[in-house]
């Protein structure tokens, strides 16, 4: 029986967010799928054979496209949502992601003789409106306006959602699926008792993703300075020059700078090699914004580092307490107090037994309930009911 085909829309390139990628591979297995997004950074993830990848637009990085002007913004957006307009032509279901997505997804339908059923899933909540002079205040506003045309809206954690539905007076069904890393993506290793042998040997912290100030940086490498020499803190991800330069800077006047390895961003199908062979993965994110407060089921770091069997320090707030606390393999830190952060690591590398015992029970967790097979499933059920739908309307 040949397949029903859904559109999946995303103003970015989706090779860079995981939780899209994890949707792609389980949506694969089900639908034939176009998935749209914007042609910039070079591609790496290779998908399935039956998702037909569109990369609209000229090619250009982040850095290039943030430096454009208003006007040529605005024009490559009205293009984009024209050719996804016709590249959507025959699907029976639009999934978009985030503000720009859901926006372009709304006006590509404006084009189309009938109307098909439209999910949006946001990650983030936007802290402040754009003013008007702008193309994402346009967006912005025009999300807020259309948003009670989704069919349901997805947000990774309940009290963004929520706050999401005060802020837009949604009154749609909210569905949440955390951000949690594809089961079928993260395999057991098969040399896992040695690996957790060989990282209580040669101990090194893991920080993956995002570096910044808000995210514990001048802290964590601080916090060497009260554990033992070997200890080393291993940085992986994007960072601002400004914050690159400071890291320098402070780890040279704490004496850790030989201890302090900061290496650039690697692709998601890189990443697992790194966390495997970490001994502890730290999340830690100040209260700087909403995202950040709610990270307890919206960080898929936490749940990658997981899935590779590491303890985890989480900030301790009360959203991660809320998620974690009864997780054996999950420690909490104060994320403004590098005390509290040693404190953690030294608690969680006091004894090798209690080590191992922490690195098994992080691992099933994720092969039990954290995995984004689990998670994605009640959506997907709702997913192949509009789809049917759909289908039985167009004809």
């Amino acid at each position: 029986m040949e397949k029903k085909t859904i559109g999946i829309l995303i103003y970015a390139n989706p090779d860079h967010y995981p939780p899209t990628i994890n949707a792609v591979h389980l949506l694969s297995e089900h639908f034939d799928v176009v998935l749209i997004g914007r042609n910039q950074d070079p591609p790496f993830w290779q998908y399935p054979a039956n998702v037909k990848v569109h990369r609209l637009g000229k090619y250009t990085s982040v850095k290039e496209r943030e430096q454009q002007s208003a006007v040529i913004k605005v024009r490559e957006y009205i293009n984009f949502v024209a050719q996804a307009s016709r590249l959507f032509k025959d699907v029976s279901l639009i999934y978009a992601y985030d503000t720009f997505g859901y926006a372009a997804a709304y006006l590509s339908q404006l084009m189309k003789a009938r109307s098909i059923p439209l999910i949006y899933h946001n990650h983030d909540l936007d802290n402040q409106l754009f003013p008007l002079s702008t193309l994402s205040g346009w967006v912005q506003r025009g999300e807020r306006q259309w948003v009670h045309q989704a069919n349901f809206v997805v947000f990774p954690s309940q009290e963004r959602g929520f706050l999401f539905k005060k802020v837009t007076n949604f009154r749609g069904e909210l569905i949440i699926v955390p951000n949690y890393p594809r089961k079928s993506y993260f395999p057991e290793h098969q040399d896992f008792a040695n690996i957790i042998l060989k990282r209580f040997e040669n101990i090194q912290i893991l920080l993956q993703g995002s570096i910044s100030i808000k995210s514990s940086l001048l802290e964590l490498i601080e916090s060497l300075t009260f554990l033992d020499n070997s200890i080393k803190l291993k940085l992986i991800g994007p960072i601002q020059e400004t914050e690159k330069s400071l890291m320098k800077d402070f780890a040279l006047d704490q004496q850790v700078a030989d201890r302090t390895q900061y290496f650039m961003p690697v692709p998601y199908n890189e990443l697992a090699s790194h966390t495997w062979l970490a001994t502890v993965g730290v999340c830690l994110y100040k209260k700087t914004d909403i995202n950040h407060q709610t990270m307890g089921t919206a960080s898929n770091k936490i749940y990658e580092y997981a899935a590779c069997g590491l303890p985890v320090i989480v900030s301790d707030q009360p959203n991660y307490r809320e998620h974690l606390a009864s997780e054996s393999w999950v420690r909490f830190a104060d994320p403004d107090d590098s005390h509290s952060i040693a404190s953690a690591v030294q608690d969680i590398l006091s004894d090798f037994t209690k080590y191992q015992a922490m690195c098994l029970a992080a691992r099933q967790a994720f092969a039990q309930k954290y995995n984004y097979e689990s998670a994605f499933s009640p959506l997907l059920v709702k997913i192949d009911e509009l789809v049917n739908c759909s289908q039985l309307a167009k004809h």
